[in-house]
């Protein structure tokens, strides 16, 4: 599983970390946005959009397959959800695993979209 450009296993590794750092940094004095985002929670949005790039960067990165893409993106999101759980600061939710969930698929369906146009990855 080897990357067709080294680039992509480094975006993929800051993609992580990012998903990592809104999952569980002290976010106190934040500005006040919205509520919610055409009457869906504004939470849920940002959960939604944060897992929607998984699917082409894990391929783009490391050539996985779909349902390797699939399975390691779940196990993700609900690592990231336990883990939230599990501090004294955040809350484990069940629906934003849910938007991640959705974020996921809706990823995994553009990218499955593209895919065949997509010359990049290939050498």
């Amino acid at each position: 599983m080897k990357s067709a450009r080294p680039i992509f296993p480094v975006l993929f590794a800051l993609y992580v970390s990012a998903v990592l750092f809104c999952c569980f940094w002290h976010f106190d004095s934040l500005p006040d946005v919205g509520r919610s985002f055409l009457g869906i929670p504004m939470d849920k949005v940002v959960h939604f959009i944060m897992f929607l790039p998984w699917a082409a960067l894990a391929w783009l990165a490391f050539s996985w397959n779909i349902p390797a893409i699939l399975l390691l993106g779940c196990i993700f999101a609900a690592l990231t959800e336990g883990g939230q759980y599990l501090t004294s600061y955040r809350e484990g939710d069940l629906m934003d695993l849910l938007a991640d969930f959705l974020g996921l698929a809706a990823g995994l369906l553009a990218l499955l979209a593209i895919k065949p146009h997509l010359k990049v990855c290939k050498r």
